[in-house]
């Protein structure tokens, strides 16, 4: 264990050399310069959790970003293009400690970016806010600049809903290596279509037809680079547009590589819970990664706040594999919180209808998607 944590050490500080060295080298030739990157925040009528990150970028790819994406480019894109663009989103470089003021509705404030770029902050506002979306600036001191949406839910929902990305709303084959490099750095977004019914699906458990619109989370172990390209999937596949949660590829206190997905959902979905005391949560997975243990260990934990957990059965999962997810199914289901493995969305929206969870006549559209 000593040595590991050498090893992880010793490769956190080998990345912050480098990174500072490459950092240095590009600001004295001129050709970049910090920006900001925006990720979706979230948060109640009383406060709220911004997140981005510091990078160095050329001037003119420093676009007005604002966290939620125009309508994607219809241009055709070939593959290689798809992956110089992938492979660009992955060289980046992190301006550690950058100093970011943010202004918005009821805040003025500074924060700090980590040793990574990364900024997460968690702000009170001054006056409640309204149920819906905020746009709040966020400057760095040589006034590059740019726009974060933030999802403020509704103190009146009951309901939010959970999901995974990979193999849960689009098929990437993430636990299978070559299927997931070319699904995410091969293939255009314009041609990776989800898996069917899911958008129609989660659309109906977000928009009920009386009450407040519902938050929905998606929670990833993709790493952060890829929230702008799946950022641009939800949008043109027509899912609810909600925070996506991803986590850092790279050498951290959490390992040398990544944080666990045990670690990294289960600690999001407990934050989540501990931010909005009032919502309920439908988890909803894939039997490709951990997803069935750590969705009944927080069955178990809390059965009182987790409405239904569905986890969807991958393609290529084994038969001794399924047959561990439909115990421990049928296992959480008897301690009181429905699981339920399914096929696909046809069975998770008949499954919530009878619970409740969403209308029955949003099925034959569940069904046509």
């Amino acid at each position: 264990m000593q040595v590991r944590k050498l090893v992880v050490r010793a490769a956190m500080v080998a990345e912050s050399v480098v990174q500072a060295a490459v950092m240095l080298a590009l600001r004295v030739r001129g050709r970049h310069l910090p920006m900001i990157v925006p990720f979706i925040g979230h948060g109640t009528t009383r406060r709220v959790r911004l997140g981005g990150r510091v990078v160095l970028g050329r001037p003119e790819a420093a676009a007005p970003a604002v966290g939620v994406p125009a309508a994607p480019d219809p241009t055709p894109r070939s593959r290689r293009s798809v992956l110089r663009a992938t492979i660009a989103r992955f060289l980046t470089v992190e301006v550690p400690g950058a100093v970011v003021t943010v202004h918005g509705p009821g805040v003025e404030t500074q924060i700090c970016a980590d040793r990574d770029g990364y900024l997460d902050a968690v702000l009170d506002v001054a006056e409640p806010l309204r149920p819906g979306w905020h746009a709040f600036e966020l400057r760095l001191c040589d006034g590059a600049e740019v726009s974060a949406q933030v999802l403020v839910v509704d103190p009146d929902a009951r309901i939010g809903l959970v999901s995974d990305v990979d193999d849960t709303i689009v098929e990437t084959g993430l636990t299978r290596g070559i299927e997931f490099v070319r699904a995410t750095l091969l293939t255009p977004v314009r041609e990776r279509t989800p898996l069917p019914g899911a958008a129609p699906l989660y659309r109906a458990l977000s928009q009920p037809a009386d009450g407040p619109v519902r938050p929905v989370f998606y929670v990833s172990t993709s790493p952060w680079n890829l929230h702008e390209m799946l950022l641009e999937f939800v949008v043109l596949r027509r899912f609810p547009i909600g925070p996506l949660l991803l986590t850092d590829w790279g050498p951290s206190h959490s390992g040398l590589f990544r944080i666990g997905a045990q670690e990294h959902k289960g600690g999001l979905v407990r934050r989540m819970l501990e931010e909005h005391p009032k919502l309920g949560l439908v988890l909803v997975g894939d039997s490709g990664q951990q997803d069935p243990e750590i969705y009944a260990a927080l069955a178990h934990e809390h059965p009182d706040r987790i409405r239904a957990v569905y986890i969807r059965r991958t393609r290529h999962a084994l038969p001794g594999r399924l047959a561990e997810i439909d115990a421990l199914a049928a296992e959480v289901t008897a301690a009181g919180v429905p699981m339920l493995a399914v096929d696909d969305s046809v069975q998770i929206a008949a499954h919530a209808a009878e619970l409740g969870l969403l209308d029955a006549a949003a099925l034959d559209d569940v069904q046509a998607g």
